[in-house]
């Protein structure tokens, strides 16, 4: 991702590159959550993983220390499908709710609080998702372990 590339470049100790980071770093456009169709809301689903296991791929390559990349995780329930971002303790899940013959999806994480349950506008706003995740979990402090 050139986005990370970029982030990585700033200068965070210069208050107009703070500017610059924040421009990079917008917040994913969201929605609230819409009930559509199971087909609908599967293939909807796998669309925003698919490209976000790519991103998250593209990103860990650009990002230089090893102890220090993004994750991804699956998780799978009975009436529901969901992936978790993480970076350093943080994270963001998104997920797919399955009652009856509709769905409705939900991203939750640190950052995306919300009183009413939110969605992820489309697959497009993946990349905005997880650039803000980096800047929120502090991607320009060192990590010590």
């Amino acid at each position: 991702m050139i986005r990370v590339a970029e982030l990585m470049e700033i200068d965070v100790t210069d208050p107009e590159a703070l500017e610059e980071l924040e421009a990079l770093a917008p917040m994913p456009n969201t929605r609230i959550s819409q009930r559509i169709n199971t087909s609908h809301g599967a293939d909807r689903h796998v669309a925003i993983r698919a490209l976000a296991e790519q991103l998250v791929c593209e990103a860990n390559a650009v990002i230089t220390n090893q102890a220090d990349h993004l994750t991804l995780a699956d998780e799978v329930l009975a009436q529901e499908l969901a992936f978790v971002v993480g970076f350093r303790g943080r994270g963001a899940r998104v997920s797919m709710t399955f009652v009856g013959d509709q769905a409705f999806g939900r991203l939750v994480g640190d950052g995306f609080e919300s009183d009413l349950p939110r969605e992820l506008e489309s697959a497009d706003d993946v990349p905005d998702l997880l650039i803000r995740l980096l800047v929120e979990s502090g991607i320009h402090h060192p990590v010590t372990r």
